[in-house]
């Protein structure tokens, strides 16, 4: 998805596997409605639902090679693997690099070099040697675009946005700054799927297989019903009187939060449920074991 800015819609465009959207009033429900991967926006601010991408004088046309700069952050990552697409869709050659002081060897740089190249395997992945930033910047292609993340290259930064604006010279195509965030349920989760309370153990039996089932009302979750609990009951008591008090997590919600409930759920899909107490998605997980 992109928000208003330049260079927004041009670097969304080529990020997205079909057409970007364009992010409505409300920045959340927006991204939640479609599922956003990535936000391409003018800024970094405090919204960190989803990662978010920030062109900084990009230039497709002049783009002639993607270098994405790596460290120790957590957001390193994401910077090689937006430069691997923009590299890509560009028809582009994508190198990782690393930047140290050191002349000799630098096992922390070329540790996160490691790390990156492994998530991202790029044709080219080298540290540059570089006492200050105008070397490093002499080091790179012409016409590169450079991708970095939030969390590393703090001086790869400051020459991009603060005094001096070193790195612009070497790279005229511009550059984009990444920010990481977790995966959200709302971006695993499928179609919602549920039962009704007045329908028999016997019919459910025959229409789930899930070792819990959700039960909803006018699309909103109102409880769970174990597979073992209509199994042991009359065929023809309804399921409001099986149901236990629904779990659930929110669209917003890590997808830790969603494994911490796949052992009650047995293994079952987790409930998504926004904010009104509608089912609006579930959240397939790995079962401990087969429902019995």
């Amino acid at each position: 998805m992109w928000a208003r800015g330049e260079g927004c819609p041009e670097l969304a465009g080529l990020l997205a596997d079909g057409p970007a959207s364009r992010v409505g009033a409300d920045l959340r429900a927006s991204c939640i409605e479609a599922g956003a991967d990535l936000l391409v926006a003018r800024r970094l601010t405090s919204f960190n639902l989803i990662p978010v991408a920030v062109p900084h004088e990009f230039d497709p046309a002049a783009v002639r090679a993607v270098v994405a700069t790596v460290a120790g952050g957590p957001h390193s990552v994401l910077a090689a693997q937006v430069a691997a697409r923009l590299g890509g869709a560009l028809g582009v050659p994508v190198s990782l690099v690393t930047v140290s002081p050191d002349v000799d060897s630098d096992d922390r740089a070329e540790a996160a070099l490691r790390r990156a190249a492994a998530a991202v395997p790029a044709p080219e992945a080298r540290v540059v040697r570089a006492a200050n930033p105008g070397t490093a910047a002499r080091a790179l292609p012409a016409g590169s675009l450079l991708v970095l993340g939030l969390g590393g290259g703090t001086w790869w930064r400051r020459q991009l946005f603060g005094p001096g604006h070193r790195l612009r010279a070497a790279a005229p195509a511009g550059a984009v700054v990444v920010r990481t965030a977790p995966r959200r349920c709302f971006q695993e989760m499928g179609e919602p799927a549920a039962i009704g309370r007045q329908m028999s153990a016997a019919e459910a039996l025959r229409l789930t297989t899930e070792a819990v089932v959700p039960v909803a009302e006018d699309g909103y979750l109102i409880g769970l019903v174990r597979r073992r609990a209509m199994q042991a009951a009359p065929p023809t008591v309804t399921l409001e009187s099986l149901m236990e008090p629904p779990s659930f997590v929110r669209p917003e919600d890590g997808l830790a939060a969603a494994s911490d409930l796949v052992d009650f759920l047995e293994g079952a899909p987790v409930p998504v449920v926004d904010t009104d107490g509608r089912l609006c998605g579930l959240l397939p997980v790995s079962s401990p074991a087969p429902a019995q």
